[in-house]
Formats: structure tokens, C-alpha cells, sequence
């Protein structure tokens, strides 16, 4: 009875409240959240390893049950931000876009984790409570593999109604601003061998692509382009993309990013579905939704303010792009 009436409360949490933009129960590409999410909340951990690659420790679990996720402790590292992870996933939810895998705050004990991480020197970064707790993000783990999709350069003449694109905002930080300050006879920071871009690998590619840009936008995502595409990648050879490895959002600081405002500026073609669902985003609808996570709150008064900044911000700049181009060729899917 319990367990019926713990997933009932799950359903309501995670499921949209009436005249959501989103009338069926939450999914990642099409698949139903609930049962995943259930288990990440609540089954005991059965092994733990370390994670590999990236800057930050992390750690990959498998569950009693078999369910397999990703942990994302806090940690002091300045792109690494566990709730940044979970309110992308509530975002992409209350959009409607079921893109981002299921994910959910969690705490564990230190001392189920520690072995794994062995002798590891980033142990130091970890945000461990006194009481030897450790609060992330816990992130299903998606059994496909996840292929990098590589468009080549000037891939964003697919989202753009204007082909000329002297320098690309979707690259490294470093490098877009080496770019923008290059002398003349200097070798742009964008790699010069790689091929330049020709058709999409799939028809679906550039309006997910689209969609990618508006959603990093909205979460201030600023690390999504670099290590050619390492977060840009699909379900499996020419499957949907997957908007993984959110962590980099969500500032405390500045809500405006002159990087993140290039990359808006830079994107003249959209989904129409997806900037009607930014049109109907009700910001205390989504708090509302942030506080049935484990770890509410997730997100403070700035950076909940800072979203509705950026959400009309991207409006703002859809209809500019409107009104010069026409409708026709701006809403292109």
C-alpha cells in the first residue's frame, strides 16, 4: 500500500498540473518518467564506480533493482552545479520537449561512495555535510550508446535564414573570443581542417538543434560546443538528440551572458511547437513543480527571475526575427 501510494505522490510531482503545455504524464522521448524516477529517488545502491572523463567526480551506481544513474555530487567547482542538472530536467518537462534523461536530487552517504573514489584528488571539491552526507543530481542512465554527432563547420547555416556567419558563437568560450578579436592573417581558433558541413546526418537534425540552442539559452547553459561537439549527441547513430550534461547553468551571478546572448542572436530558424511552449511558460508554475524534488528548494529568487528574463528575452528576439524575415521562413519546422 505504501509503495501504491508513493508512486500516486510521484505521479502528481512530476506529471504537469491541469493547462500545462504538457497534458500526458512526463516522458524522455516518448518513455514514461515515473518508474525510473521512483527508483532513482528511493532504491538502495547495489555497486559503485567512479566516473570516467570530464573535469569533475562523479560517480556511476547501479541500484537493487538494476537501474542504473549517474551522480553529480556538489562540489566547489564553478561549472559543475548539481541543481543546475535538476532544474533542466523539471524545464525540459514543463516544456514539453522530453529530451533531457531522467533526473532527480538525491543524497547519499559519504561512505557509499568513498571506496570508489579511492585516492582520487578532487574528493576535496566535494560539498560533504558535516553529518558525512552528500546532496547531487542523479541521472538515469540511458543503456544506448551516445554517439557525437558531427556537423563539421558553418553547421549553423541549418538554423539560420542568413547563411554569412563571420564568427560562430558555438565553440568554446576561449576560443569565440580569440575569434572575435583575431588580427587580420591570423588563423581563426575553430579548427581549419574539419570539414565544412553539408547535409544533416537526419531531416530532424537542425530543428533539434534549434530546440537545443533555445533550451541551453533558457538554462544558461554556456558549455555545450566545445571539444568538437563532445555534449552534442544522440541516441544511438542518427537518433534524437539528447540534451545531456546540463551542469553548467543556472548562474548565481549574472543572469545575461554576452556569450549566451550571441548564441541566441546567432539562430534565425525555430520549431513553432517549441517557442509556443516558451510563449505559455508559466515561471511560478515551474517553481511550483521545483519543490517536488527531494532537494528543494533548487533554484532562488535570482535565478528563477533570471529564467523569466531569458524566456522573454528569446521571445522577444523571435518576434524581431519574425518581423524582418517573415513567418514562412523563420518557423521552418
Amino acid at each position: 500500500m505504501l509503495r501504491f501510494a508513493s508512486t500516486v505522490l510521484l505521479l502528481t510531482l512530476i506529471c504537469p498540473p491541469p493547462g500545462s503545455s504538457q497534458q500526458e504524464p512526463a516522458a524522455f522521448l516518448g518513455q514514461p518518467d515515473a518508474d525510473r524516477i521512483e527508483a532513482l529517488r528511493t532504491t538502495a545502491i547495489s555497486e559503485v564506480t567512479k566516473g570516467r572523463g570530464g573535469r569533475t567526480l562523479a560517480f556511476r551506481i547501479t541500484l537493487a533493482d538494476g537501474t542504473r544513474g549517474y551522480f553529480k555530487p556538489k562540489q566547489t567547482f564553478s561549472a559543475a552545479h548539481w541543481y543546475s542538472e535538476v532544474a533542466a530536467y523539471y524545464l525540459d518537462r514543463e516544456l514539453g520537449l522530453g529530451r533531457v534523461p531522467p533526473t532527480t536530487g538525491r543524497t547519499f552517504r559519504w561512505s557509499e561512495l568513498q571506496e570508489a573514489a579511492g585516492g582520487d584528488e578532487r574528493v576535496s571539491e566535494l560539498g560533504i555535510a558535516p553529518d558525512g552526507t552528500l546532496k547531487g543530481a542523479f541521472i538515469w542512465w540511458i543503456p544506448e550508446p551516445l554517439k557525437r554527432v558531427r556537423m563539421g563547420r558553418k553547421w549553423e547555416r541549418w538554423v539560420r535564414v542568413q547563411k554569412s556567419l563571420p564568427v560562430t558563437p558555438y565553440q568554446r568560450p576561449v576560443d569565440y573570443r580569440a575569434d572575435l578579436n583575431r588580427r587580420p592573417g591570423v588563423r581563426e581558433a575553430t579548427d581549419p581542417s574539419r570539414p565544412i558541413a553539408q547535409a544533416p546526418d537526419v531531416e530532424e537534425r537542425p530543428a533539434e538543434l534549434s530546440d537545443l540552442i533555445v533550451f541551453d539559452y533558457l538554462t544558461q547553459n554556456v558549455d555545450r560546443w566545445g571539444g568538437d561537439f563532445t555534449n552534442v549527441r544522440s541516441r544511438g547513430p542518427s537518433g534524437p538528440l539528447i540534451c545531456m550534461d546540463n551542469g553548467a547553468g543556472f548562474w548565481l551571478g549574472e543572469q545575461r551572458l554576452g556569450l549566451m546572448e550571441a548564441r541566441l542572436k546567432a539562430l534565425q530558424r525555430f520549431r513553432r511547437s517549441t517557442i509556443e511552449a516558451v510563449r505559455k511558460l508559466d515561471i511560478k508554475r515551474f517553481s511550483a513543480r521545483l519543490q517536488g524534488d527531494p532537494l528543494a528548494p533548487v533554484l532562488n529568487e535570482k535565478q528563477l527571475d533570471g529564467l523569466a528574463q531569458r524566456r522573454r528575452a528569446v521571445l522577444q528576439h523571435v518576434d524581431a526575427t519574425v518581423a524582418r524575415f517573415g513567418e514562412t521562413r523563420v518557423f521552418a519546422w
